[in-house]
């Protein structure tokens, strides 16, 4: 009985896994086309061929969405840090990866970060809740990445996690907002970002 259960469970997950998956897809692409504040729930319901019930069982409003999907991209990156833990690459290296990483996984919903973006520049007042419940995400690796890399001593241990985590993503999301502008292939947002990676980590090397 017990194995029929577990195996029951186990398909109601991947089913109910699935039905999200597919309606973060379809509001993402709607939200790609047509701007965030132009799409509605009972749109994502008609194009997904779903009840408008089904979203609210996964996602409160449209925002949340936004929220779900960006923090997924981001959970990817926690596997990345931990193979950049163990990196015997310079500081530089280490850290410019990371950016890259995340602008490779980004980079199939260029065209979603653009508005993404455009959202968070013109109704600010209205995202930052969203955008807080991101750092939730977000945060967490960051933090992982700087305290491992100051226990190897590569970076200063005089600078609080917390602050190198701000200033990075500060610098991030610069670059983001430049990768975004430029497009494919973004030859001008490496370079930036090179110069920009060089710069930070003269300032938090470790003196040896």
């Amino acid at each position: 009985m017990t194995v029929v259960t577990t195996a029951s469970e186990s398909r109601r997950d991947r089913k109910k896994a699935s039905a999200r998956r597919h309606i973060l897809d379809t509001a993402i692409e709607l939200f790609s086309r047509d701007g965030i504040s132009a799409v509605t729930i009972d749109q994502i319901a008609a194009a997904a061929d779903v009840g408008k019930g089904t979203i609210y069982n996964y996602f409160d409003t449209k925002e949340s969405i936004v929220v779900a999907f960006m923090a997924d991209l981001e959970r990817k990156v926690q596997a990345k840090v931990h193979r950049l833990n163990a990196s015997d690459k310079p500081l530089e290296a280490i850290l410019t990866e990371f950016i890259r990483f995340q602008m490779r996984q980004k980079r199939p919903y260029h065209q979603f970060v653009r508005v993404f973006l455009a959202q968070i520049f013109t109704h600010t007042n209205h995202i930052v809740p969203y955008l807080a419940e991101m750092q939730k995400a977000i945060d967490p690796p960051l933090e992982a990445l700087f305290s491992s890399l100051q226990e190897r001593g590569l970076l200063r241990s005089d600078i609080a996690v917390s602050e190198l985590t701000l200033i990075f993503k500060t610098i991030h999301m610069g670059l983001s907002a430049l990768w975004a502008v430029e497009g494919p292939p973004f030859k001008h947002t490496e370079r930036v970002l090179a110069q920009e990676m060089k710069l930070f980590c003269e300032g938090i090397t470790a003196n040896r």
